[in-house]
């Protein structure tokens, strides 16, 4: 298990993932985001029935929980990620880091 960093427009949290996860977590969370929320009978809770200019799709909200919720249940079962702590600082990837989760990838949503 590796930490990762994610947020959704504020303050990262940090959660340990499996370590495939934390390494390629761009293609997790856009796999999420893009294909499963949009596509998955299992993500019909998050779909609403008013697309918008704004949300094509009709995406309701969705954040980092979800995503973790989502990994636990239907990707990695066996090995389920875990927070760890909020970080009280910029939420902006520019943001300085604590010593301990510098090289941590960071996906916001």
């Amino acid at each position: 298990m590796k930490y990762a960093l994610l947020s959704a427009d504020g303050y990262p949290s940090v959660y340990s993932v499996p370590d495939i996860v934390a390494d390629n977590l761009d293609m997790y969370c856009i796999e999420f985001c893009d294909h499963w929320l949009r596509e998955s009978p299992d993500a019909a809770e998050y779909r609403v029935d008013r697309p918008s200019f704004y949300n094509p799709c009709g995406l309701g909200s969705y954040n980092e929980e979800d995503f973790v919720k989502y990994l636990n249940t239907w990707v990695f079962p066996d090995q389920p990620s875990r927070f760890v702590e909020t970080l009280e600082i910029d939420p902006n990837p520019d943001a300085e880091i604590p010593q301990k989760y510098k090289g941590c990838k960071w996906f916001n949503f």
